[in-house]
């Protein structure tokens, strides 16, 4: 490939990236009504990237891979939702009640999760790479490798020791803080 020729692929994936931003940004500002949502759901749609769901509530819904990846989700309610295999990256999920919901094999990764209530929620096998757990409340949660933790407290310690534990069996630890 000639340099030229270089040079005008660049561009090209240079608009291309800044057309994608400027959507993404339109998407943050278009609110999405509950019942809207789980009828797109039902008839087969799973990408809501970017969209603006913030201060919703969707207590037990089934949204089994529903793609959220960089979406405004503070302050949702999803209290024992299903949420198996959803793709979370980059999403702002802080302050969100995910209290006892199935987060099995989700994708967290660098997700804001903030003050995010997780008491009793199910993260086995989910990927939380990079996600901020900070005064998230984890008490009675499945972590990623099967651990369930004892505590009731907030804990922002857990951040660093979920990159630690080694996976097998689910079993019980107690965290100190």
């Amino acid at each position: 490939m000639q340099s030229s020729d270089r040079n005008i692929l660049n561009q090209h994936q240079s608009s291309a990236s800044a057309r994608k931003q400027e959507l993404f940004k339109k998407l943050e500002r278009i609110r999405v009504v509950p019942s809207r949502l789980l009828e797109e759901y039902g008839a087969g749609e799973r990408d809501y990237r970017g969209f603006n769901l913030s201060n919703l509530e969707l207590n037990g819904v089934d949204l089994q891979r529903i793609d959220l990846s960089q979406a405004n989700l503070e302050g949702i309610i999803l209290e024992k939702a299903n949420l198996t295999r959803a793709n979370f990256s980059r999403a702002n999920l802080c302050r969100a009640n995910l209290r006892r919901a199935d987060l099995i094999w989700a994708n967290l990764h660098c997700a804001n999760l903030q003050g995010a209530n997780l008491r009793g929620a199910d993260l086995s096998g989910a990927d939380l790479s990079g996600a901020d757990l900070t005064d998230a409340d984890l008490g009675g949660a499945i972590l990623p490798d099967g651990t369930i933790v004892l505590t009731s407290e907030q804990s922002s310690l857990l951040c660093s020791r979920l990159k630690k534990l080694p996976q097998g069996k689910p079993r019980r630890i107690q965290v100190d803080i």
